[in-house]
């Protein structure tokens, strides 16, 4: 599998690198996929890490695809790599995909400690991309509305370079 990836690819190389498998809730694994290709689009605007874009919900980004397959979790926490039938192998990015790999690892170390909650809200925040679109609409969201590329990397690009004025190198 090459970039861009499915956001269940993603999502599963967050579950294997849970520690000690506690597993890794539905909510939770949305939030850091769109964290993970947030920050992929600071430096690669032009090309998505995942091949399908966030839409604006209740509680956040979320990625429809992803959701039609972990839904059945419900708030459980989930310990292994899903795959979306009982005859396909899960999902996973390509082990010679460093990059990626290493993106996963770095969100992982930034956001993991956050929980389910902690990371909706965060996403709710005013300037991310989930309240800009949010706001276009009245917070009257028609179902479907797909969050634009460009407000994702607006976003992680001003938390990039406001950490980086906070601590130049």
């Amino acid at each position: 599998m090459a970039r861009p990836y499915s956001p269940l690819a993603i999502a599963n190389e967050f579950i294997v690198r849970c520690p000690h498998g506690d597993g890794i809730e539905h909510m939770k694994l949305q939030k850091l996929v769109y964290c993970a290709n947030g920050w992929w689009l600071v430096f690669y605007p032009a090309a998505p890490l995942v091949n399908e874009a966030p839409q604006v919900w209740k509680f956040g980004p979320v990625f429809p695809s992803l959701y039609r397959v972990l839904k059945v979790y419900g708030s459980s926490a989930i310990k292994y790599a899903q795959s979306r039938s009982p005859f396909d192998a899960p999902d996973r990015v390509d082990e010679a995909d460093e990059e990626t790999l290493k993106l996963i690892q770095w969100t992982w170390r930034r956001y993991g400690h956050l929980s389910s909650f902690a990371l909706s809200d965060m996403t709710h925040k005013e300037g991310t991309a989930w309240r800009r679109a949010a706001v276009e609409h009245n917070f009257r969201v028609p179902e479907g509305l797909d969050i634009p590329w460009g407000y994702i990397a607006q976003e992680f690009r001003g938390i990039y370079e406001s950490e980086s004025e906070r601590h130049p190198a």
